[in-house]
Order: C-alpha cells, then structure tokens, then sequence
C-alpha cells in the first residue's frame, strides 16, 4: 500500500514539474531570430524552382541585362511585376524575361522547323517566306506566354473571390469573440486553406516581421488580383484607420460577399443558358421524341396487310 502512494505521489510531483515547465517555456519572451524567422520566410523563396529558375540563378548576368534591356520603362516593370504577384508567383522581372526569350527561342525553333517543311514542298517559294514563318512563330509564343500568365491571374482571382465569403465571416466571428485584428486573421490564416488564406497568412508575417498592420494591408490590396478581395481589404484597413467597429464592418463585408457570390453565379448560369440547352436538344429531345413515335409506328406495322 505504501508503494502505491508513493508512485501517485511520485507521479504528482513529476506533472506538477512538467506543467511548471511548460508554462514558463510557454510565457518566455521569444529571441530575435524567432521574431525575424516569419519575415525571413515571407521573403524566401519556393524551393521548387523550376527548369526556368534554376537557369535563372546558373544565367543571373545575362538575365538581368535582359530585364534591363527589355523593361527600361520602370513602370512597365513595376506592372509586370504586380501581375506576378498576383498570379501567386515570385515577382522576378528577371526570370519572367528570361522565360520571354526561351518560349521565343522554342517558338523560333518551330518556325525554322516549319519553313524548312515549306521549302523543301515548294522548291519555288520566296525565302522570305520561311523568315515570315519563323517572325509568327516566335510572336505566337511570347502571346501564348503572356496569356498563360493572365490566365493564371483570372483563374487566382476567381478563387480568391469564391474563398472570399468564408474568410469574412470567420474574421468576423474571431473579432466578435474578442480577438485583435491580426490575431483574427493568423487563425483564419491557420484555420483556411487556399489562395486568399496563403495572401493573409504572408501579410500576417509581414506584420510580424516588423511591416506596419495598414501598410501590409495596402501591399495584400496591391497583390490581390480580385477586386471583392480587394475592396475587403481596402474596407477593413479604413474601418480600423478610423476605428470603426471590426465586427460589424465584417459582417457587412461578408454579407456583401455572399450577395457577390450569388450574382456571379446567376450571370454564369445566364450566360451559359445555351450551352446548357445543348444537351436538351441534342441527346434528350430526340430520345423522348422516339420513345413517343416508336409504339405507333410498331402498330402501324402490325396492321398493315
């Protein structure tokens, strides 16, 4: 029996010592490399790079006398740059041109390709015809190139605005409860995944790494290629600026959202009306249509002598 105490007493002690510990682990005030390790993941980038990337940092010189060749405007640059970001890649100018010039070298390779075909089919063609060939070729890449970028942008924005609603209203639920603004958006951060929780979550770490709270809002703003995401943003960055109430800001922004939300969808379903007729016409109709005539053409059959 005295051993059996002494183990529950023995154990006692040592989950009071655990829990002691844990608390004061817990209560310690975090080092400089703590604080500065989110702003240091914030601004590293992916680890996979890709065939352009590693290229890139093998080319680095040559890359940026491209860059600097083909952007000299530095508005453009700063354009391109923000279409980047909101396509959710790095904002590189210099990887971005030299992915220019290699979708153009392939897209020379093919034309060299084609007009090689073309003369050799017709011995009597000009030869400025196959150069014809090759000056298409590489203009249809650099179009293909840059709408594989703006395509990127609509398909992140039409995401972002689809994750919008659901984002707003946890916000608006954390703020209620109590929480500060940033400790709101952490949790949803943590708590919601996809492109608008991985944009909260990057301003998040911003903040921390010393960004103040309305400049990381402008810069999520500036990245987000929706403008419900955007006028969110906006609208929550002016609510506390004048420190108007967050928790009925947000629920005014998600209701706003939701009522977004059902719209976009009505004009889908409006514009694609007569796609959806196709079906109907095509495959239904004409079934319903033989499963109407067929028992009457069968009698006919049968009655005729």
């Amino acid at each position: 029996m005295s051993a059996a105490w002494g183990a529950l007493i023995g154990l006692a002690c040592a989950a009071g010592i655990l829990l002691a510990g844990a608390g004061m682990l817990a209560q310690r005030r975090p080092s400089l490399a703590e604080r500065v390790a989110p702003r240091r993941r914030a601004a590293a980038l992916p680890a996979d790079l890709g065939p352009a990337g590693t290229l890139l940092h093998l080319v680095r010189p040559f890359a940026a006398g491209i860059a600097r060749w083909t952007g000299r405007d530095p508005g453009r640059s700063t354009a391109l740059a923000r279409r980047l970001a909101q396509a959710g890649r790095q904002p590189e100018v210099e990887r971005y041109r030299l992915e220019q010039v290699l979708w153009a070298a392939a897209g020379g390779a093919c034309g060299v390709v084609l007009g090689i075909a073309v003369l050799a089919r017709r011995s009597d063609a000009p030869p400025f015809a196959a150069m014809a060939v090759v000056a298409v070729s590489v203009g249809l890449a650099l179009l293909l190139h840059d709408r594989r970028l703006s395509q990127a942008v609509r398909q992140r924005a039409r995401r972002m605005s689809e994750q919008l609603p659901t984002v707003a209203e946890l916000l608006a639920f954390a703020v209620a409860a109590g929480e500060t603004p940033l400790a709101a958006l952490d949790r949803v951060s943590r708590t919601v995944t996809g492109d608008l929780a991985d944009e909260v979550g990057l301003m998040v770490a911003q903040v921390r790494g010393g960004t103040p709270f309305l400049v990381a809002l402008r810069s999520l703003s500036d990245r987000s290629p929706s403008p419900a995401v955007a006028r969110f943003v906006d609208g929550l960055a002016v609510a506390t600026e004048r420190g108007t109430p967050l928790s009925e800001v947000l629920r005014a922004q998600a209701a706003d959202a939701r009522a977004a939300g059902r719209r976009a969808l009505l004009e889908s379903a409006g514009r694609k009306e007569v796609l959806m007729l196709v079906p109907v016409v095509f495959f239904i109709l004409p079934v319903i249509v033989v499963i109407a005539l067929f028992p009457g053409i069968h009698g006919l059959t049968l009655t005729v002598p």
